[in-house]
This record gives C-alpha cells, sequence and structure tokens, in this order.
C-alpha cells in the first residue's frame, strides 16, 4: 500500500465528519490509500459515526492511553502503507491534497518527508489587535526544499507526511509531550524532527504548496491567556532541545535568540502606538523570552 492517512481523535465527531468527508472525495475507489482513525477515548458518537459510513477505506482503532503521541504511535503502528500522513481532526484537506502528493509519493523517495501549508478557519472573528498571520503555516512561497535551519524544526504535525521507514529508524512520537485530551500540550513534531535531522542526516523536507488544508481555530484560541501560554511553552520547549546539546554553539543560539527577540520586542512596541498589529508582535517576542528565561533557569 502506498500511503495510509492517519487522524487521531478524541471527541469531536462533528470535525470529523467534514474531515474523513474531503478526504473520501478525492480518494475515490484507490485502493492503494487506507484511512487509519484512532480514537483517543472519544465518549461521543465517534465510533458509531464510522460504522454506519461504513468504508472499506477506514480501519478504526481504539488507543486507551490519553495522549494525542500515544493515539498517532498506535496510528504508525497500525498503517500499512510505505508512506504516512497525519491530518487533523479539525482540518479539511483542500482540493488538490491528495493528487499533489501522490504525485510525489510516486518517485518512492524513502528520505523525502512531505508537508503543506495550514490556512486558518476560525470560529469567530480574529481580533484587530492579534496578526493573523500567526495562525497560517506556510513554509516556502513554492515548491521545494526546506533550508536545513527550518527542516530542524519540521513541519506541523497537522499535515505532513513521513515515510514509515523513517520511523522504524529514529522511534516514534514522544509521549511525554503533545495533547492529553483537553490538557494543552506541544513539541511532539518538533522534538520528532530534530532526531530525524540529527540521526539521519540524508532526509530532506520538501514543501508542497497544493497540499494544503483548512484547519479550525476556536474562540479560545484567540484568548491572551491562551496565546501565552502556547508561545511561552513552545518556546520553553525549543530552547530545552538546545541545551540538551550541551554545547557552545547551542549557547550561542540561546543567547542569540534572546538578543533578537529583546530588539524585535523594543520595536514592535514603538510601532504599536501607531500600528493595532504590532501590538501582538511585541507581546509574541516577551512571551518567547519568558520561555527561554524559564528554560535557563531549569
Amino acid at each position: 500500500m502506498v500511503l495510509s492517512i492517519i487522524i487521531c481523535t478524541f471527541n469531536r465527531v462533528e470535525f470529523l465528519k467534514k474531515c474523513i468527508d474531503s478526504i473520501l472525495k478525492q480518494i475515490s475507489t484507490n485502493d492503494d490509500i487506507e484511512i487509519v482513525l484512532v480514537d483517543n477515548n472519544s465518549n461521543d458518537e465517534t465510533k458509531k459515526y464510522i460504522n454506519n459510513l461504513n468504508s472499506h477505506h477506514i480501519n478504526y482503532y481504539l488507543e486507551t492511553k490519553q495522549g494525542l503521541s500515544h493515539a498517532r504511535n498506535t496510528g504508525i503502528e497500525k498503517s500499512n502503507g510505505d508512506f504516512l500522513a497525519f491530518v487533523d481532526d479539525d482540518a479539511t484537506i483542500d482540493n488538490k491534497w491528495l493528487k499533489s502528493l501522490l504525485n510525489h509519493l510516486k518517485k518512492q523517495n524513502i528520505n523525502h518527508i512531505y508537508g503543506g501549508p495550514i490556512f486558518p478557519n476560525f470560529e469567530v472573528k480574529c481580533p484587530k489587535w492579534i496578526d493573523e498571520g500567526y495562525f497560517i503555516r506556510k513554509f516556502k512561497n513554492s515548491d521545494g526544499y526546506l533550508d536545513k535551519l527550518t527542516a530542524q524544526d519540521g513541519f506541523s504535525g497537522g499535515n505532513m507526511c513521513i515515510p514509515k521507514n523513517i520511523f522504524e529508524k529514529v522511534g516514534f512520537f514522544n509521549t511525554d509531550l503533545g495533547m492529553q485530551g483537553k490538557k494543552m500540550g506541544l513539541g511532539e513534531e518538533s522534538e520528532l524532527f530534530f532526531r530525524i535531522h540529527n540521526q539521519i542526516k540524508e532526509v530532506k523536507l520538501y514543501n508542497i504548496n497544493n497540499m494544503s488544508i483548512s484547519h479550525f481555530e476556536a474562540k479560545f484560541k484567540l484568548e491572551k491567556k491562551y496565546l501565552k501560554d502556547r508561545i511561552s511553552l513552545s518556546s520553553f520547549q525549543f530552547t530545552n532541545r538546545l541545551k540538551s546539546e550541551n554545547n557552545l554553539k547551542s549557547k550561542i543560539m540561546i543567547y542569540g535568540k534572546i538578543v533578537k527577540q529583546t530588539i524585535e520586542l523594543t520595536c514592535n512596541l514603538i510601532l504599536s502606538l501607531f500600528i493595532t498589529k504590532t501590538k501582538f508582535r511585541y507581546l509574541k517576542n516577551y512571551w518567547v523570552i519568558l520561555g527561554i528565561l524559564k528554560s535557563i533557569k531549569n
């Protein structure tokens, strides 16, 4: 089998319906593709929906250990495809997603990881003080390889495709990281790409712009506390990964990032007196610095 599309879900059946519908429309009769649905202890109508759907393309599994990383690892184990794509349950793939990905998978390059843009689908109108660009994850303006620095962070876990053999070489997702039910968790994708970058030098990351998805952004994700917690946690985990290398280069990168963020914070603070959206940018700089300093103190 060429491709397994892994969807991990938890109590979001209404979103899941839209997600699976967008995929099934593109799969058609292609029996080289399967959907691996991992239910992470949902107590809504998820299983009933899948049973009623009765599609031979969908394989349903229950993962009782709570946590997105646990669910993704089950998806990896159960998948039959040579390539494993990950799509969030509250996202829909855009019209050219599958065709554009399959065109590249035909080359069967086991050292290529593919990903594409993620565009927000806001539940409510984004407040004026927030820069909407924060919710757009776009890696390049054209198809092509990511540079080495960007590749260390990797693609977003909600829209990426990785050869299964890579997981066999570097291991699966770190179950200490990532979402656990409704509890905020981050970093499992970045930590995986960090391992890949360090252990398999020949792996390249390739951006496909037509491999895009629309991702639901709930109202609570536009609240200041949520944004602060998310950005600070991401910065904290990024700094921890650099600290783990324990060398001069990593230390220079950490303190260089503090200097860079401080300069940007100052500039954006001044600009915010004239441009509303720069308020979010200077807050983001400040929250990043908080995460770095917390990591340094630990």
